[in-house]
């Protein structure tokens, strides 16, 4: 053959021997470490899964509730650009529709509603109430109700007198005859299907306007009237249109709202959930780096192996990180529907309670983005941890690498990485506290992750400080003390990585479970005085602000009369709509007892009940921007109106604020006539349980304005029942915590698993030697115990640390001011972490007394 078919066909054949030469390393250093140490691979692995799925779910969790009232929102505004809201929860009149109709020449159609809920059985149903003009929308409400105008039945006028439109949802059955809110009504329609779940998963009764005004008391009223323009309007010049109508009686305001509402309304929920999913998401991309760099440290002996055998070192790595990609890829795929599965179920347990006023139902709601996000994020900390371990592991020559036992990795770190570590760690932590204590509201919360990371990476700085403390404890523990200390020195590295595995475990459980604590107590001070009432009648109970519907006017009188009664306050709350904010306003009467009075000076609460001023929650005077002594403008049924703000309180908020203002005004600027619930004082000497069962009575005899069941409770249950509320702002974090503890046992007993393998031919040495199994394991466990009492101390003064940082960062976001306490109850966290690492110890300790002396010393 020539000289130039030689090199063509050399040419030709030169990328099937290189395919051919991946395939033959991929088998031999990938596939066959995957099938030899299928242990190893599956803690690992086990890391990976638990990342990915902590990432879904806190992805997954986070923006469920304001999409659930984002998507009710939108099947019922449908095309929608404008809507006139209520100021009050007391309606705005139906004649302001009639008003747009004739005076807004851009607006196509003027659609006026009903948005309450009604009682069905023991669950709140959402209430929605149109006349014709609902057909004008494009939501789903009007296709239900087109497809029953288009039946084969139809709906004729006298069906609509006293006749709803029911969701599958409901339970209710066409042609059945029940009684909401005290009205009899009869079920004309189910609707069912795809059309019917798309509105509030089929939780839904749709009435015409008449008999939805009368379901829920508003007489020749409506909630908000939807408005859409004509084509090609300019829609801010609509607004300033409806503006001009309106003239103040009711907010101009954007359809989509109610959803931004939603989200500020569980903003202590949120923002105490997005504190522990930001720093548990630095820590779980912690173990999956330490997870990575101890399964490639673990092979350099066969990747020496093939150094030797000519391998070319860029190809080995190439081939580690397609490996460690493919291997981020499948943890992460896994990960994903357990994620899912674990923020469906936490989304399950949100009570009714925590959902909006017209009872959306709460579903779970995955961004498209979020399984992007949480494969990407696991392939990209497996692929980085990847090459961070392969550079230290080739930086060591074949020669050395194939030597048997664990090679020392003891040298130093360059200076260089250790100072700039050590200084951009302290640098991170002074920044976390300058953002916590600084920066107002919900961007504070990223003091956590900063905290965080700043803490990981002064821990990497002090590796050998903290690596000779584990050395010089586990000395102590004499004979097999004194070996297990010269493996330490020998392997710091994965003392380190164990020993931190140890310190942000019990650092996360310390920092979020005591900050929490800390959040639930000063709540609770924050609600001083509300159970100085012996009793409590009203419409909500169970924690919930009793902002109506009102009580019927005849059992104040009765309650009077009641013997062991010495005083009966009537007043009320209301929600208020401040522009696009939901603000709740108490009205207060001479003799009130509540936490606004006991927090307010006497002053400011004498110049309040004569009608001369106002007092705001702390996140209500940030939310409007105004301090002690300025005038607040406020927007009224009647009209613009002035009132002074007297003082400002630290009180729990719900919504966008609270606040409080003389009863008498409270009625008269916002046409709230009626009390939406009593206090009660009774003599201390007087039966209390003969009290209660006497109003218990009257309330059942006396149904609210709307028809509802009035309730009768006590002080002491009402305190409890917020409080369990405030409680249930950490019913997520405790669930992340838990998942973040699960991320960490895997990663350290995976740590401690690989410590053992690496040192097969050792161990093998020692019991060829006359060691006995005894020996072998209490080295193993030794090394353990050292590793655990110095990551646990470390794991204190990070988790102490972070308690105190993240009570003011929950300061900062919730307004409340969050009184730092200790609790001696979480050092738990530390005897659990102790008591893991040295149960986690076992298992390879056993592993390595039982091996067989002659495997071991000829293993490779």
């Amino acid at each position: 053959m020539s000289e130039p078919s030689s090199r063509s066909l050399s040419r030709r054949t030169g990328p099937i021997r290189s395919v051919v030469a991946v395939f033959s390393r991929v088998r031999i250093l990938n596939l066959r470490e995957i099938r030899t140490h299928r242990l190893r691979v599956t803690t690992s692995l086990l890391v990976v899964v638990v990342a990915s799925a902590l990432l879904i779910s806190v992805l997954g969790l986070y923006g469920s509730l304001t999409e659930s009232v984002r998507q009710v929102n939108a099947a019922i505004s449908g095309t929608a650009q404008v809507e006139v809201t209520a100021i009050a929860d007391s309606g705005i009149d139906a004649q302001i529709a009639g008003d747009i109709r004739g005076d807004v020449p851009d607006a196509k159609s003027v659609v006026p509603l009903i948005r309450d809920s009604v009682v069905i059985g023991d669950r709140r149903i959402a209430l929605l109430g149109s006349d014709f003009r609902v057909t004008a929308l494009s939501g789903e409400l009007q296709k239900a109700v087109s497809q029953e105008q288009s039946g084969s039945s139809g709906i004729n006028q006298a069906d609509l007198e006293d006749g709803i439109v029911a969701g599958a949802g409901t339970g209710l059955r066409k042609g059945q005859e029940i009684t909401l809110n005290g009205v009899p009504v009869r079920v004309i329609s189910v609707i069912d299907g795809d059309q019917g779940a798309a509105l509030n998963n089929g939780n839904f009764v749709f009435a015409y306007l008449g008999l939805a005004q009368k379901l829920v008391a508003r007489e020749g009223k409506v909630d908000s009237i939807l408005i859409v323009a004509k084509p090609g309007v300019d829609i801010p010049q609509l607004k300033s249109q409806v503006s001009t109508v309106v003239d103040g009686r009711a907010a101009v305001v954007d359809p989509e709202f109610r959803a931004k509402q939603a989200e500020v309304a569980g903003s202590v929920t949120r923002d105490a959930t997005l504190l522990v999913s930001l720093i548990s998401l630095v820590i779980a991309g912690f173990l999956v780096f330490n997870t990575m760099n101890m399964a490639v440290a673990s092979r350099r002996q066969s990747l020496a192996m093939m150094r030797a055998l000519g391998a070319k070192r860029g190809h080995l790595v190439g081939d580690l990180l397609g490996e460690s990609a493919l291997f981020g890829l499948v943890g992460g795929l896994i990960g994903l529907p357990i994620g899912i599965l674990a923020g469906r179920w936490a989304i399950g347990r949100i009570p009714e309670a925590g959902a909006d006023s017209m009872a959306t139902v709460v579903s779970y709601h995955l961004p498209g983005y979020a399984p992007v996000v949480a494969v990407g994020a696991c392939v990209l900390a497996c692929v980085a941890a990847t090459s961070l371990a392969a550079r230290s592991v080739f930086a060591v020559s074949p020669v050395e690498a194939m030597i048997a036992g664990e090679v020392d990795d003891s040298s130093a770190k360059p200076g260089r990485a250790v100072w700039i570590s050590g200084i951009v760690g302290v640098a991170l932590l002074v920044a976390s506290w300058f953002v916590a204590t600084t920066v107002p509201g919900r961007p504070a919360i990223l003091a956590g992750a900063v905290y965080a990371v700043g803490g990981l990476l002064l821990c990497y700085a002090l590796t050998a400080q903290l690596v000779a403390l584990v050395v010089m404890l586990t000395r102590r523990f004499r004979g097999p003390g004194q070996l297990a200390a010269v493996n330490t020195e020998r392997a710091p590295r994965r003392a380190w990585a164990t020993l931190m595995t140890v310190a942000v475990a019990v650092a996360v459980g310390m920092g979020t479970s005591g900050a929490l604590d800390n959040l639930v107590g000063s709540i609770s001070n924050s609600l001083d005085g509300l159970a100085d009432p012996d009793f409590y009648v009203a419409t909500d109970v169970g924690g919930g602000l009793p902002t109506g519907p009102a009580l019927s006017s005849a059992i104040k009188p009765e309650v009077e009369k009641i013997p062991g009664v010495t005083a009966v306050v009537g007043t009320q709350w209301a929600g208020i709509n401040v522009g696009d904010a939901k603000v709740y306003v108490q009205g207060l009467e001479p003799g009130s007892l509540a936490p606004f009075v006991k927090k307010a000076s006497p002053q400011a609460l004498q110049q309040v009940l004569s009608g001369d001023g106002i007092l705001l929650s702390n996140v209500l005077a940030r939310t409007l921007d105004v301090g002690t002594g300025d005038t607040l403008r406020l927007a009224t049924p009647s009209g613009t109106r002035e009132i002074v703000v007297r003082e400002i309180v630290n009180y729990i908020s719900m919504g966008s604020g609270t606040a409080a203002m003389s009863n008498t005004l409270l009625s008269d600027w916002f046409d709230r006539p009626a009390d939406t619930y009593l206090q009660i004082s009774t003599d201390p000497a007087a039966d209390q349980a003969q009290i209660r069962a006497r109003l218990e009575a009257i309330a059942a005899a006396n149904p609210s304005a709307g028809g509802q069941e009035v309730h009768v409770e006590s002080g002491t249950e009402a305190l409890e029942a917020a409080q369990a509320q405030a409680q249930q702002a950490g019913a997520f974090t405790v669930a992340i915590q838990w998942i973040v503890a699960l991320a960490a046992a895997v990663a350290l007993l995976n740590t401690l698993l690989l410590s053992v393998i690496e040192r097969r031919r050792e161990i093998g040495v020692l019991r060829a030697m006359g060691a006995s199994r005894r020996f072998v394991s209490r080295m193993v466990v030794s090394e353990a115990a050292g590793v655990a009492l110095i990551g646990s101390a470390v794991g204190l003064v990070l988790g102490s640390a972070l308690h105190y940082l993240s009570d003011k960062i929950l300061s900062a976001t919730t307004s409340i001011e969050i009184a730092y306490s200790p609790r001696p109850t979480t050092l738990l966290f530390v005897g659990v972490a102790c008591a893991l690492c040295i149960v986690g110890a076992l298992v390879p300790a056993m592993r390595a007394s039982r091996m067989n002396i002659s495997e071991s010393i000829l293993d490779e």
